[in-house]
This record gives structure tokens, C-alpha cells and sequence, in this order.
């Protein structure tokens, strides 16, 4: 069937009704999928029996092709429905891990279902109306801690798409917003010395407490010349081996940068490595620098963002507040920003406590509500239309793509993508990891 004239203001609104229509009708199975995810909590890398349950509902979508355990990553899965052939594609994800010690404090339940909902009411409408393209919905791993985005953008999993989307909940409200995230990157050394008597024989000893200290000291004076706007955090490890009258041999020293780009942490990141250096030049220790995670910052595509901004205002239930901010938070889906035009909303629950955000255990009550479902089903649908619109309006696809390559060139764009990985690339993932990520140790 051939696409239809399309209004410059979007998609037709028969069309925008038929995609609300079939995300509403998701609502009770996906709540009691979401209750399931929220009821058994699961840590980074450690989503098995989300991986299950989120692909189990899939496969049992008449024409979705499912695959399990995608990217050679034992929690990520991958979803696609395709009409016709070699058709545009666009993609969504679903987010599945918990917070350590208080659950779904920051709602990846709900940004699974959400995921599934807007990719099932994109579907829908186009094999409805046989309009070729594809959708494609991929189940990510261990946004919290690890950045599984960024491992199945490497292996391809987002490979041919036109755009990627997905939604966050955010506060108590009635309504949706936009933030930029910051440019996440974080590191461990291990400092390694020598045990001897601390009361006895100490000229003996190389002390990798103090290796440990010295880096804490050395940061701490550094935060004094940088921006307000770069934040570096750490903490030292490694306590349960030591004791007073023995000369300490190792230590852990953990340390997490964010900058409101990426380029910024280019040049921050360096100053930090030499911190860790020097402290073990100075007090002689042995030291192994390990990579914990590399966020990109993000920043949503303008034309996306207006677009969802416009359906959500038309078509919300009641009034839609929207907000705009600069959040020091991050997300490995700033990793895929660099690759494509990506849209990242945040939306209100409705029944969450005042004043309450993500990351905070209060807030892990709000998202295993029936409410806060029927906010996330409803966002879904407005995701879903912009969507629907990037596979049918070739034109608006490509102004979304240069406008979104205009607006990356500020930040440096594939150079700045390259020079941060030639500095990740240089030190080895932390045990932890990529012990975590697969069984041959990727």
C-alpha cells in the first residue's frame, strides 16, 4: 500500500488514534508483566528471569522473530517485525535492571513495558496499513552499572536504523521532559605493595593503603581547578583485609567522573589517570588501571524531541506539563546518541510522593503501581506515533537526520566518539564486569 499524503504537522490523526488505541489495549498483560519484573528485582548483567519473561511475552506476538541472549550477552534480547522488505527501520529498547538493595528504584520495569508497547503499536499500524518497514525492539542489559547499550551497538545490534527510542519515568506529575544527561566515565586501580609489621619492621612494607590515600588526596585537590560543572567522586576498597599492625598490600581505589560532554571528558579524564599514576610512583606500589563504564552524554534530536513534545500536548489525557533540564544523571544510551538520532523523554507518575525522583527506595514503590502502568502505556503510545511517523515521512526521516548530525557536530560528533575510545580501549574492563557480561569473557 502505497504511504499516505502526509500533513506537515505529522501523522494523520486516524492513525495517531488506531496507535493509542492498540497500546491501551496492552495495558492489563503488560502490568502484569511490569508487577512480575518489580516483584523479583535483578542487578546489572544479572537480568535472567527478566530476560525470560520480557521474551516469552514476545514470542508469543503473532510475527515478531525473538532472539534470545543477542550480542553474545546472556541477559540482552532482540525483537523484530518487519512488513514488506527493506523498508526503513526504527528501533526501541526495553531496560531490565534493578538498583542493589532497592529494587526498581529507577523504574526499568516500566521502561520495559514501555518498550514493548510502543514497538507493538508501531507494528501494528504498519501491517495494518502494509506500510514497509521494520521495528526493531532490543532488550539492553545493565544500564545501571556496565553500559550494555554500548556493547550491542559494537556488535551491531543497532545496526540500519533510522532513529532509536525509548521512555524514562522521572517525578510525581501529570506530564512528560526533557533532560541532557552527562558524560558518565569511571575507573578502578589496584594498588599492590607489600605486608610487613607496621610496629615492628614498616621500612619493610609498601603500603597500598597509602597508595589509595594518596589518590583520594590528589583528587580531592584537583576538584579545586576544575569546572563546578565536573563532578569526581570515589572511594577506596579493600578494608576487609587489613588491620592496623600489618602494613597493607593492596587496595582498591574506585573513582567515577561526570562532565556535561564528552569532550570535557577527554581532557578531565587524563588529569584523573595521573592522579591514580602518581600516587603510585609516591609511594612505590605496583598498580593496574581497569575500566568500570563509559558513558556518552545525550542529548535527545531536536526534531524528535519537538515532534513528541507537539502529539503529547494534542493527545494526552487532560492537561501535559512539560519541563526542560540539564541533569547530571547518566545513560549508555548516550552511546547510541552519537551513532543516530535518539529521543529519551522522561514522563510523571502520577501517584509517586512529592518531591520523589529515581534512586530512591520511595520511588520503587511508586513504579510497581497500577498508575503509574497506565502513565507508562500512555507515553508508550506518543513514542509509538513518532515512531509510526520516522518509518512513513521519508522526508521528515531525513530532515531528522541532518538536523541531528548538524547538532552533534557541535560536540564533536565520530571525533569525539574516537577519542574517547582510544582512551577506554587502552586499559582493560574491571574483573567484575566482564565476569558479569558473558561466559567467554567479552
Amino acid at each position: 500500500m502505497p504511504v499516505p499524503t502526509l500533513p506537515s504537522s505529522g501523522l494523520p490523526e486516524p492513525l495517531i488514534h488506531e496507535i493509542r488505541a492498540k497500546a491501551t489495549s496492552l495495558t492489563e498483560a503488560l502490568h502484569e508483566l511490569q508487577l512480575a519484573l518489580h516483584g523479583r528485582p535483578e542487578i546489572a548483567w544479572k537480568e535472567h528471569f527478566a530476560h525470560d519473561q520480557l521474551t516469552a511475552y514476545m514470542e508469543r506476538q503473532a510475527g515478531w522473530s525473538v532472539e534470545r541472549h543477542a550480542c553474545e550477552l546472556p541477559t540482552a534480547w532482540k525483537a523484530v517485525y518487519e512488513v514488506g522488505q527493506g523498508g526503513p527501520i526504527i528501533g526501541f529498547n526495553s531496560e531490565m535492571d534493578a538498583l542493589r538493595g532497592i529494587g526498581h528504584a529507577c523504574g526499568h520495569n516500566q521502561i520495559a513495558i514501555a518498550g514493548i508497547a510502543a514497538a507493538l503499536a508501531t507494528a501494528h499500524v504498519l501491517e495494518k496499513h502494509d506500510f514497509p518497514g521494520k521495528v526493531v525492539l532490543l532488550g539492553t542489559p545493565a544500564e545501571e552499572a556496565g553500559g550494555g547499550k554500548a556493547y550491542m551497538l559494537k556488535r551491531g545490534a543497532y545496526d540500519g536504523m533510522e532513529a532509536c527510542l525509548m521512555l524514562h519515568p522521572g517525578w510525581k506529575g501529570n506530564g512528560v521532559g526533557f533532560a541532557t544527561l552527562a558524560c558518565s566515565v569511571a575507573f578502578s586501580v589496584k594498588y599492590t605493595g607489600a605486608s610487613a609489621h607496621a610496629g615492628g619492621m614498616p621500612e619493610k612494607g609498601i603500603n597500598a593503603l597509602d597508595a589509595a590515600v594518596a589518590a583520594y588526596t590528589n583528587i580531592a585537590l584537583l576538584r579545586q581547578q576544575v569546572p563546578s560543572s565536573h563532578k569526581v567522586f570515589n572511594t577506596i576498597k579493600g578494608s576487609e583485609g587489613w588491620t592496623a599492625n600489618v602494613i597493607a598490600s593492596d587496595s582498591t581505589f574506585v573513582v567515577g567522573m561526570r562532565t556535561p560532554t564528552a569532550q570535557e571528558a577527554i581532557s578531565l579524564t587524563e588529569r584523573v589517570l595521573n592522579c591514580l599514576r602518581a600516587a603510585a610512583l609516591a609511594t612505590g606500589c605496583q598498580f593496574e588501571i581497569r575500566r568500570e563504564s563509559m558513558y556518552m552524554d545525550l542529548r535527545n534530536a531536536t526534531e524528535l524531541e519537538n515532534y513528541f513534545e507537539d502529539v503529547c500536548k494534542s493527545h494526552w489525557d487532560g492537561e501535559c506539563t512539560v519541563d526542560r533540564l540539564a541533569s547530571t544523571a547518566a545513560s549508555d544510551f548516550g552511546n547510541i546518541g552519537y551513532a543516530m538520532p535518539v529521543l529519551h523523554p522522561m514522563y510523571g507518575l502520577p501517584d509517586a510522593r512529592e518531591g520523589d525522583s529515581p534512586h530512591s527506595n520511595t520511588f520503587a514503590e511508586s513504579t510497581g503501581l497500577r498508575s503509574s502502568t497506565d502513565a507508562t502505556i500512555r507515553a508508550a503510545a506518543m513514542l509509538a506515533v513518532v515512531g509510526t511517523r520516522l518509518i512513513v515521512d521519508r522526508p521528515w526521516a531525513e530532515k531528522v537526520r541532518a538536523a541531528w548530525a548538524e547538532q552533534y557536530a557541535v560536540f564533536g560528533g565520530q571525533d569525539t566518539v574516537d577519542k574517547v575510545e582510544k582512551i577506554v580501549s587502552a586499559y582493560p574492563l574491571a574483573p567484575e564486569v566482564s565476569s558479569d557480561m558473558c561466559s567467554c569473557g567479552h
